[in-house]
């Protein structure tokens, strides 16, 4: 493979344009008249409007007789080409509104312009006239009217729609559409998994350009606000001009312009709210404001927004489960033991600020270049108390017979006791405690410079595109601390988890006789800043950055194939993506601080007054810590002198892997009177090299590695139109998802004494699919929606976690045949499925309740609700058919909303089941899950004018828990608590 590379680079890039005259030749060979019939021809371009002024997106445009159809783009203009000299009757089609029938004369050779208005009362001048009154609705006419046009499988979000729901990140939004199931952090939308497949199997791009996120490939959704985008389109099918790094699918954020507009535009949201959890504060800003200019032929957008939250999460933990070696007595295959428990009580700052810019130079119809810029920052400040109580810690098996006096025995994992897996007594256990300030910050910085033209027949279009990802930590401190050896020092303790939702420990002193026999004393109530020893502070500095570089150049152009109006369209892409992961850490530790003579800290040097705000039940009390108390103590030591740079941090962890992909593509659409056939080929080139620090035998030994291979997406797309109303939709498709850097990176620890090797996997391959589906979508005259869709996707090398020979000979040296090493990393293992049906159904029942006479005041009433139900499977390495991770078997939405009169209300309901997050072996008590949940959202607004605007949002008004469990839900690995969310506000629209 390394031999062809070269001539794959070149061939990928140019090969397009080496195919292209073949179906043109054919074209004009096949259908001779074709030229003769252009010279006939000319051009119909225009604008569609509604009556309010503003720009229609995604209306069909249609010559009638012909299969001559364009769809409106965002700034609501169309150019209908190739259209024959006369009179023409043109068409235009948008859901909720009747079709409107123009009549064009269009001259040889010239440009026809039409202005179009569409509407429910007919103007003099033949226009038609609609008052927008519904916003709910007439979002999700929008949205769907770009569905219904697409000539590919897609859902969109509408700029109205983003934030009627009270929606702070693209997730929250993303959350609602068909198919579309959430991961939370804290509360929080982060993940979205579409149609059951793993959360890094999804992608993200801003106006079409792939974005790498600072997390890598797996996107963190929370660090894009919802208020930068104007709509989003989610592809469940990719077409061939769409990069082919996606199995599940791409979620493409359509950024605000200029030109989405007739002319000035403002818009201001400013709202306030709090935590019900804690008390914390909240608030929202968000604003953008754009202008043309030079009659009409620059446009200029800024936008800016920036959210807060001040909250509050409560969290208790039972992890690692075991079948303990400890416990040897008979059925002790049954028992599965927690060796931990703890509490981890969380005070955390979390915002989202974006800044994004548009300039757009327009100087004609067939010209248009812009350059654009986003910068979005997400940061997390967190205070976290966490108190481990460590229940195996000097366990003794069950079969030692020393007398207690020797053995010391706490109870752990022994029945004779009565203890049980899920009750008992444990005496002496130690507790390890963290009194941790962290800080971390994901940044997206991205800049496109672009271009589209019209060059007569040919359709141009080039990007460049520069991005830079970034996640950093910048800890003030993190610091460690345990209890005293004597273990009459420590807490003995009764643990009860037979509440899943209350697991609890109880404190007592440790009472103990002369031959160590140990005894329950006086109840104890709090953890005091003054038990534990000081074990080390932490000032961990990191950063992963991507930097990438994008150059995309496409054409197009319309000719009649095989008697049909055709669209062929061919282009090149090539990207460069470099990431690097740097860290050090400042550590003071007992050895530093005796070395300079300086006392060692309690935790109370560094603990406040602040009341707790706990809303869990806890049986102990304990005391908040401080960050500016713990920054300052440390940097006291440092100034002394009085600590060390923490030794292989640095050179461990340190990583580059650098990305090149050479893509090139042929695409074709051929319309037809009743739809389209979207056939199309994409050939991609990836080349990985990585360097890292490894360790042979115990010496750190830099490390480089590459890779690479080349792969096609072949993709066929077929739309008909049934009738007026119901579209049919069958989808042919392909993708891949490739490993994440951090797995690429060759940081490989070989023992060549117990032949074995971990670390990274530099040589994994990525995980391939191919998939089928087939949608059926009723666009109802009374503005409602019914789709049904079914889908299935086989998959092959997925990667899991797991230990097997290494197989490569890149390390062979000396007579050591490290090819034949067991290596324990993620690794491909076998196929997999994913296969489901999906629905989703909204009305207004505006029309029909005014059909049967209802009042006027209760046709305000709509409708909006999708389920997925799905099926996975995936062959584990060894052989295992496990659930697919990520994948729910059961997702589902529903709304109902209410608007008349200028007030807007709408209450939502989320649910996703069970779904795997990671394997684990039956010693470990099976694999690991997320338990369902469901969520509760209200939102009302009320418009006091078309300019100004009063809202109210409710979000988890159920205050439902975030759960993980391990095997069964009783065993549980996590429980925690977020409260619910409020806020209030105003927005102004000029």
């Amino acid at each position: 493979m390394t031999d062809f590379a070269p001539i794959a680079k070149c061939a990928l890039l140019a090969g397009a344009a080496l195919i292209l005259p073949l179906p043109l030749m054919a074209a004009q060979a096949q259908t001779p008249a074709a030229a003769t019939a252009e010279v006939g021809t000319g051009q119909i371009s225009g604008i569609v409007t509604n009556a309010n002024g503003n720009l229609v997106a995604g209306a069909t445009v249609r010559v009638e007789g012909s299969t001559i159809v364009e769809t409106t783009g965002p700034d609501g203009r169309f150019a209908l080409r190739g259209v024959p000299a006369g009179q023409r009757q043109v068409t235009i089609r948008y859901f909720g509104a009747e079709d409107l029938t123009r009549t064009v004369t269009v001259t040889a050779g010239q440009d026809t312009e039409v202005a179009v208005a569409l509407g429910e009362q007919a103007r003099e001048d033949g226009e038609i006239v609609v008052t927008v009154s519904r916003p709910i609705a007439e979002s999700e006419a929008a949205a769907l009217q770009l569905q219904r046009s697409s000539t590919s499988l897609v859902s969109v979000l509408a700029a109205d729609s983003i934030g009627r729901f009270p929606d702070q990140n693209i997730a929250a939004s993303l959350a609602r559409l068909p198919g579309i199931a959430v991961q939370r952090d804290q509360g929080q939308d982060r993940f979205v998994s579409l149609r059951g497949a793993r959360t890094s199997w999804t992608t993200v791009s801003f106006d079409g350009i792939n974005v790498i996120s600072p997390a890598g490939r797996e996107t963190r959704f929370d660090t894009i606000p919802a208020t930068i985008a104007s709509r989003v389109a989610v592809r469940k099918a990719v077409t061939a001009d769409l990069t082919g790094e996606a199995v599940a699918g791409q979620v493409d954020i359509r950024t605000r312009s200029a030109f989405d507009y007739p002319g000035f535009k403002a818009a201001l949201d400013l709202g306030m709210g709090f935590s019900e959890l804690g008390g914390g504060r909240q608030y929202n800003f968000a604003g953008h404001i754009s202008q043309r200019f030079f009659d009409d032929t620059i446009g200029i957008l800024v936008s800016a927004s920036r959210f807060e939250v001040d909250m509050v999460t409560d969290n208790f933990e039972a992890d690692p489960w075991e079948i303990a070696p400890e416990d040897q007595l008979p059925g002790r295959e049954d028992r599965v033991w927690a060796r931990e428990f703890e509490h981890k009580l969380y005070r955390l700052t979390r915002s989202n600020t974006a800044f994004s810019g548009k300039i757009d130079w327009r100087p004609d119809a067939d010209n248009e270049i812009f350059l654009s810029s986003v910068h979005t920052e997400f940061r997390d400040d967190e205070l976290r108390n966490n108190y481990i109580f460590d229940f195996d810690q000097n366990a003794v098996s069950t079969n030692d017979t020393r007398p207690q006096s020797q053995a010391r025995r706490t109870g752990y994992a022994d029945i004779r006791t009565g203890n049980t897996p899920l009750q008992g007594t444990l005496f002496g256990i130690e507790i390890d405690s963290s009194l941790n300030s962290l800080s971390t910050r994901q940044r997206i910085f991205t800049n496109t410079l672009g271009g589209n033209h019209q060059l007569d027949e040919w359709g141009v279009s080039w990007r460049l595109n520069y991005t830079r990802a970034q996640d950093d930590q910048r800890h003030p401190f993190t610091s460690a601390w345990v209890s005293p050896s004597d273990r009459t020092l420590r807490p003995s303790l009764i643990y009860d988890f037979t509440d899943p939702s209350n697991n609890k420990v109880t404190l007592f002193t440790t009472v103990a006789d002369e031959e160590n026999n140990y005894s329950l004393g006086n109840r104890r109530d709090i953890i005091s800043t003054t038990e534990l020893n000081f074990v080390n502070f932490v000032r961990l500095n990191r950063r992963d950055q991507t930097d990438a570089y994008t150059a995309r150049l496409d054409f197009d152009r319309n000719i009649t194939l095989f008697g049909q109006d055709t669209k062929i369209q061919f282009g090149g892409q090539y990207n460069k993506r470099t990431k690097e992961s740097n860290r050090t850490a400042i550590e003071v530790r007992a050895a530093e601080l005796n070395a300079a003579g300086i006392p060692l800290p309690r935790q109370d040097d560094i603990s406040t007054d602040e009341q707790t705000r706990v809303g869990i039940p806890m049986t102990y009390s304990f005391r908040y810590h401080d960050s500016q108390l713990g920054s300052d103590l440390l940097d006291s030591y440092i100034d002394a002198g009085a600590f060390r740079i923490q030794p292989n941090t640095t050179e461990n962890n340190f990583y580059r892997v650098t990305e090149e992909i050479f893509a090139g593509y042929l695409m074709g659409t051929m319309f037809f009177e009743n739809g389209n056939v979207v056939a199309g080929v994409r050939a991609e080139r990836v080349d990985n090299t990585g360097a890292a620090n490894g360790f042979i035998n115990g010496v750190r030994t830099p490390l480089t590695a590459s890779s690479g291979n080349t792969l096609f997406f072949p993709s066929v797309h077929i739309n008909y139109d049934a009738s007026d109303e119901i579209k049919l939709r069958l989808s042919l498709n392909t993708g891949a998802a490739r490993p994440d850097y951090d797995l690429l990176r060759p940081n490989l620890t070989i023992d060549d004494e117990l032949q074995t090797i971990s670390g990274g996997n530099p040589f994994a391959v990525p995980e391939k699919a191919v998939g089928i589906d087939a949608y059926l979508e009723w666009y109802m005259a009374n503005r409602g929606f019914l789709s049904v869709g079914v889908y299935y996707k086989k998959i092959r090398d997925v990667l899991f976690g797991f230990t097997q020979p290494f197989g490569n000979t890149d390390f062979d040296e000396g007579g050591f045949e490290r090819s034949t090493y067991l290596i324990t990393t993620e690794v491909n293992g076998g196929e997999g499925e994913i296969k489901g049906i999906e629905l989703a159904y909204s009305q207004p029942f505006g029309d029909i309740l005014a059909s049967i006479g209802a009042p006027e005041w209760i046709q305000g009433f709509g409708f909006q609700g999708n389920i997925t139900i799905n099926d996975s499977t995936a062959t584990t390495p060894d052989g295992r058919q496990v659930q697919l991770p990520d994948a729910s078997d059961l997702n589902y939405n529903a709304s109902l909303y209410y608007e008349q009169y200028g007030l807007s209300l709408r209450a939502s309901w989320q649910y996703r089941s069970d779904y795997l997050f990671g394997l684990g072996t039956e010693a470990q008590g099976g694999d690991g899950f997320w338990q369902s949940v469901g969520r509760l959202d209200i939102s009302a607004r009320y418009a006091v004018s078309p300019q100004f605007e009063l809202f109210f949002d409710g979000t988890n008004l159920l205050d439902e828990p975030g759960r993980r469990y391990r095997g069964i839900p009783i065993r549980v690995l996590e429980y925690e608590k977020f409260g619910a969310r409020f806020m209030a506000g105003a927005r102004v629209n000029f």
